[in-house]
């Protein structure tokens, strides 16, 4: 472009003087314009022809795509035919009940978790997908927890082998299969779990606890689309006592995170999925839950409480050398102050650390606390559960000395 511009200065500058001099006929100079104003005015017409060209094939292109997204969804799904014989004796009525099996239909779990006081409500959707090309209308669903797959084979343990290490080889190419040449292709991941529906209605409990899984049958008939969209029905709901309180570790931030702990008593094994944590009548955040089983307990995290007010604060720092041998020294003292602002008491959990060497050059001693930790570990984890009433405040202290060998450099220390 630079280049460009300097050539048209200096062709500009040379074209002016020439024509100052009568070197240049203005006759053939506006000859040679009109030209290249023909050519210009052509080259531009072409560049407004292609993009409207290009235009048209756009919109032909998008017509064609959404015509075919129409034939997509208008196609019959697969029939197939069944022929049953029967062996009549006697003259009379008899029903004929057809069941079978389909792929692309498919069930997960949410959750709805509502905490008030010391009661966890918990309500168990199934969030259900399918997309066969056939339509279920208002039908009775069998929700099944089995796992199928592609072969049946229990865990065995292979032999550990040691051997002298080789040389690296070069790659056997793989086949198309993704398996070296030789061997079958591993299988996929089966679904976790398949959704069968009957049209006819039938009495059925409610759950049906099976040899290794469950099937449940919602109580509500509904209706599931082929859309590959996930349409909720309740498969259960129901109360569990739990406990409330706080946790925080001022150490790597400020928040106190409102925890329940509950025991699961009921009959169900619950499924993995996304669980709504409601607080009273207010919405508190989102968190996962993983296979819960009977009897199982299970720690809840129900978001940040800002009404427990954690601070962690350096209140002594010190640092010098040991004449003897020009040890270094380093004293530091932390105080965390935690206070309930809220209308009911509680119990706050307090997560914090002391440092921990690696090294016999770095030695931590004259460690402090008050008051004395509920738990200390030897990798210097220290936990307090702190009772408040509201409107109450407690601190903690927690003191320790480091000292490091002459040319030794202290590595992974903060404050």
């Amino acid at each position: 472009g630079e280049v460009l511009s300097g050539l048209g200065r200096r062709a500009g500058g040379a074209f002016a003087k020439g024509l100052a001099a009568g070197e240049l006929e203005p006759d053939r100079v506006a000859g040679l314009t009109d030209a290249l104003a023909g050519q210009l005015t052509e080259v531009l017409a072409r560049k407004r022809d292609l993009l409207r060209r290009r235009e048209r094939a756009e919109e032909e292109a998008q017509s064609l795509e959404r015509e075919l997204e129409a034939r997509r969804r208008q196609e019959a799904p697969d029939r197939r035919v069944v022929a049953v014989d029967f062996d009549v004796r006697t003259a009379g009525a008899f029903e004929l009940e057809l069941s079978y099996l389909v792929d692309d239909a498919q069930w997960g779990s949410s959750f709805d978790i509502r905490v008030r006081g010391e009661r966890l409500t918990l309500t168990w959707h199934a969030e259900i997908t399918q997309n066969t090309g056939e339509d279920w209308p208002d039908c009775e669903l069998a929700l099944s927890t089995a796992r199928p797959a592609n072969s049946v084979r229990l865990p065995e343990p292979a032999p550990w082998f040691l051997d002298r290490r080789q040389p690296p080889m070069m790659p056997v190419a793989a086949d198309v299969f993704g398996a070296a040449p030789g061997g079958p292709p591993e299988p996929g991941n089966a679904r976790a779990a398949r959704v069968f529906a009957k049209a006819s209605p039938a009495p059925m409990p409610v759950v049906e606890h099976g040899a290794a899984a469950t099937t449940y049958r919602p109580v509500r008939q509904i209706a599931v689309p082929s859309d590959a969209t996930a349409h909720r029905t309740t498969v259960a709901e129901f109360d569990l006592n739990a406990t409330v309180d706080h946790i925080t570790a001022p150490a790597q931030g400020p928040e106190a995170f409102l925890r329940a702990t509950a025991i699961n008593t009921s009959e169900h094994t619950l499924r993995p999925g996304r669980a709504s944590v409601f607080h009273e009548s207010e919405f508190v955040g989102a968190t996962r839950l993983e296979v819960w089983a009977p009897g199982e307990e299970v720690e809840l995290n129900l978001g940040v409480d800002d009404r427990i007010r954690v601070e962690r604060e350096l209140v002594r720092r010190s640092a010098g050398k040991v004449v003897i041998g020009s040890t270094k020294r380093r004293d530091v003292e932390y105080r965390i102050t935690v206070g309930n602002y809220g209308r009911r008491p509680t119990k706050v959990t307090v997560l914090d650390q002391i440092p921990v060497s690696r090294d016999e050059g770095i030695v931590v001693k004259d460690v402090t606390c008050r008051p004395n930790p509920l738990h200390r570990t030897d990798l210097g984890e220290l936990t307090w559960q702190v009772p408040l009433d509201p409107g109450a405040t407690a601190e903690i202290s927690i003191g320790f000395r480091v000292d490091t060998a002459r040319g030794v450099e202290l590595e992974g220390w903060r404050e």
